[in-house]
């Protein structure tokens, strides 16, 4: 019910009448529900890193197999991009923040 967005007072009124369950009970169970669901979906950073480094790499070698060297430059510039390979030259002034996209 948390997955299609249901509301807390929707959940207990589900869940009273459905399953005699309080309105304590409930907490806990949605409590566990959430813990459960995050678990779930955190971020093996390794692991991405590693399968997305690997996709590309069977991609060019398909693109290299097929003679679509363009394709397979293109794909190349990418896992070097990934990797971090490329340096961008930035001139700033103020102050510095650094800003991360993935979750901690």
């Amino acid at each position: 019910m948390l997955i299609k967005a249901k509301s807390r007072n929707e959940i207990i009124h589900y869940s009273s009448e459905n399953w005699n369950v309080g309105e304590r009970q409930i907490d806990k169970y949605i409590a566990q529900a959430r813990k459960l669901i995050q678990s779930e979906i955190q971020k093996n950073i390794e692991y991405d890193y590693a399968k997305a480094v690997r996709r590309y790499e069977t991609l060019y070698q398909s693109a290299i197999d097929n003679r679509d060297y363009r394709l397979a430059s293109s794909i190349n510039k990418e896992i070097a991009n990934l990797q971090g390979l490329y340096k961008i030259q930035i001139e700033h002034s103020g102050n510095i923040e650094f800003i991360s996209n993935i979750p901690d």
